[in-house]
């Protein structure tokens, strides 16, 4: 089978243009990656710090989660539903 690398995943879970956070979309791909040990929640936010980074993603508002650590969601730019369109 061939899978799409897990960054492309990630970003191509924004196509909806929904706002989101690492869990949500770990939650959307996990099945996937089911056999990966690097598909994590962790790994996932780093990614999406990194979209972030080079304009895909914009960061669209945080909030403390119920163990008061701070969660970002995020929403797919122009510039980035234009590369998404090209995946």
């Amino acid at each position: 089978m061939n899978i799409k690398p897990l960054k492309a995943m990630v970003a191509q879970a924004f196509v909806t243009g929904e706002s989101l956070d690492a869990k949500s979309v770990y939650e959307q791909i996990k099945s996937i990656y089911s056999n990966e040990k690097y598909c994590s929640v962790s790994t996932v936010a780093d990614h999406l710090k990194s979209l972030k980074a080079v304009g895909i993603l914009n960061e669209d508002g945080s909030y403390l989660d119920d163990a008061k650590a701070l969660v970002s969601r995020y929403r797919i730019s122009g510039y980035g539903l234009g590369k998404l369109k090209k995946i």
